[in-house]
């Protein structure tokens, strides 16, 4: 992936994190965004870990268990967000939080690759 795809890719999901906020803050929607985009956003994180949960199973890259502490995140955010959209855990709060800190992620994300020139980024 190129790094102006990586830079576009960070500021518009943190401009759909930002969009999401504002509309459930001004109760301009019934629908429940908030764990979905939850949901979706940790379904992206665990798709991405997938290749490097293979390439330590079966290409014997070393691997550290800190290394599993995003995916975990992004484990316990779907969970709850999943629970939430199927009604069977109401936390408006905990899903809140959730979307406070990956929006807060990828905001530092877009500044870090607007401000910070890379050769390249794999």
């Amino acid at each position: 992936m190129s790094d102006t795809a990586i830079l576009a890719l960070s500021w518009i999901f943190f401009i759909l994190h930002l969009a999401v906020v504002i509309v459930t803050a001004r109760h301009w929607s019934t629908l429940p965004l908030v764990p979905f985009v939850n949901a979706v956003t940790a379904a992206g994180v665990l798709i991405y870990w997938m290749t490097k949960w293979y390439s330590y199973l079966f290409q014997g890259i070393k691997w550290y268990a800190t290394d599993q502490a995003i995916p975990l995140y992004a484990l316990v955010v779907i969970t709850f967000s999943l629970a939430a959209l199927l009604g069977t855990f109401k936390s408006t709060v905990l899903n809140n939080v959730f979307l406070g800190i990956d929006g807060s992620v990828l905001l530092a994300a877009a500044l870090f690759f607007t401000f910070f020139r890379m050769d390249r980024m794999i």
